[in-house]
Formats: structure tokens, C-alpha cells, sequence
């Protein structure tokens, strides 16, 4: 899997948010419809994106009469743990202890947002 440039991941994101809704047909229209971020660019643009996005197997196209819907290959799950691991790697060198700190500290969390962390530690020692 590759990292996707900010462009093409914000026309990605589209696509889970609209298929996670159960979207059946996804269009470009109808990702710059739904998503209120993307009406600052040109269909043509958008339709490029998506290419691209086909071209490295995050969608594939289901012709309908003479329109393209898109629907995705790799799933949101999949992609985030791929771009943790990048992030991880590049940016903390691949110290986790860092990377949490860094989440932790300078951050004003909520008990209730504290509880959820301290839920998750608890599950993961369980594994």
C-alpha cells in the first residue's frame, strides 16, 4: 500500500464516509454533494483524483448506463493502520512510548476521554 497524497486521501475519505452511510452508487457529483469541503474544486478535478485513486487500487468502477460510480477497495481500517505505521516509523522512529506521550502530554482531556484511554490500555493488556 502507498501513502496517499492530502488531495486524493480528502476524495478517499468521501467515499468511506458515503459508503459506511450505504451508498450504493458513488459519483463524483454526489461525493462533492455530500461533502461540503470539496465544492472549492472543479468535477473535472475530482474525477482526476478518483482516477488516480483507481489507478493505485483504492477503487474500482461499476458503469451504470453512462454513469461511473466507485466503490472501495481498501477499507478505512485498513488504510488508517497503514498510515499509523508510516507515521510511527517516520515521524517517531518507531518508539510508541514517544508517540503516546506526544498524544498525552500539552493535550486537555476530558475524565470522561481519560476514562476511554485508560479502557483501551486495560483491553490491550489483556491481549
Amino acid at each position: 500500500m502507498i501513502k496517499l497524497p492530502a488531495s486524493e486521501l480528502e476524495i478517499m475519505q468521501a467515499i468511506w464516509l458515503l459508503d459506511a452511510e450505504g451508498e450504493k452508487f458513488i459519483t463524483a457529483s454526489l461525493v462533492m454533494n455530500r461533502c461540503p469541503d470539496l465544492k472549492r474544486l472543479k468535477l473535472t478535478t475530482v474525477l482526476t483524483l478518483i482516477s488516480r485513486l483507481q489507478m493505485k487500487g483504492f477503487v474500482k468502477v461499476q458503469k451504470i448506463g453512462r454513469s461511473n460510480g466507485y466503490i472501495p477497495i481498501i477499507d478505512s481500517a485498513e488504510y488508517r493502520k497503514f498510515a499509523y505505521g508510516d507515521f510511527l516509523d517516520k515521524v517517531y522512529m518507531n518508539n510508541k512510548m514517544d508517540l503516546v506521550s506526544a498524544l498525552l502530554t500539552g493535550e486537555d482531556y476530558t475524565k470522561e476521554e481519560l476514562a476511554e484511554i485508560k479502557a483501551l490500555v486495560e483491553k490491550a493488556e489483556e491481549k
